[in-house]
């Protein structure tokens, strides 16, 4: 008998402050927005919230894309529980990818909390 150990999570569901939040829901936004190339929407640990929204964004070149922008593109059509509290930007190159070129969400979730840890230094959880 073989056991089966799965890393990641079954559910992609962020859940923030007592609500329940799909990345597929706000990407379908952002993915809208000009100047947006590639962009997946992650929940980094969070002492408070549980999970905070956080948007990665690989942009087009000379996009000149800022995080309010962002932020402001998708406070239009989503709820404001949805829209996310950070913004990164990110290259084509920091982006793993599965044999079958879907982003490795676990890897980019890691990627997004080091980013938010240099900025603001460590007041959140690290994801297990």
């Amino acid at each position: 008998q073989g056991r089966l150990h799965w890393e990641g999570r079954l559910n992609d569901i962020i859940k923030t402050g007592g609500a329940n939040v799909s990345p597929l829901e706000i990407d379908a936004i952002v993915r809208e927005l000009p100047g947006v190339k590639m962009t997946q929407t992650v929940g980094v640990p969070d002492d408070l919230l549980g999970e905070k929204v956080v948007t990665c964004i690989v942009p087009h070149e000379e996009a000149g894309l800022s995080e309010d922008g962002i932020r402001a593109g998708a406070r239009a059509k989503l709820a404001s529980y949805k829209v996310p509290r950070r913004v990164l930007f990110i290259t084509e190159e920091e982006i793993q990818t599965t044999g079958s070129a879907k982003i490795k969400t676990a890897q980019l979730r890691d990627l997004a909390q080091e980013r938010l840890q240099a900025d603001f230094g460590p007041t959140s959880r690290k994801l297990q």
